[in-house]
């Protein structure tokens, strides 16, 4: 299984929510709000995803960031993989979880991984 942690990757999955938020508000302030979190947080989160990248991925217009194009296609792709993710774990945790094996790709070898819970 392949290491996707911070330390191997640099990515931190974390700021993906807080990018998404600023691109569905177009403000920062107003996704601090949203994602309650202070502004100089969310300022940051945006400054560290954006290292991520080698062209900027918001216009500052006035008050408010108008999302590049490449941000809005990583935006779409993004809240995508954070359904999946969401929806995946809601499976799992759902009585209908020996049902998950049969549309989630490599489920059935984590299922019988993780056998019956001591």
């Amino acid at each position: 299984m392949k290491n996707y942690s911070r330390a191997n990757t640099g990515i931190d999955l974390n700021l993906i929510p807080v990018f998404i938020e600023i691109v569905r508000c177009g403000s920062m302030a107003k996704a601090s709000v949203r994602l309650d979190m202070s502004r100089p947080a969310v300022s940051l989160a945006l400054k560290r995803f954006n290292q991520l990248f080698d062209e900027p991925l918001f216009y500052r217009k006035g008050l408010y960031l108008e999302p590049t194009e490449k941000a809005l296609a990583l935006t779409s792709a993004l809240e995508i993989l954070m359904g999946n993710i969401h929806d995946n774990i809601n499976a799992l945790n759902s009585s209908s979880n020996k049902t998950l094996a049969q549309h989630v790709p490599g489920m059935n070898m984590i299922m019988q991984q993780s056998g019956p819970s001591a």
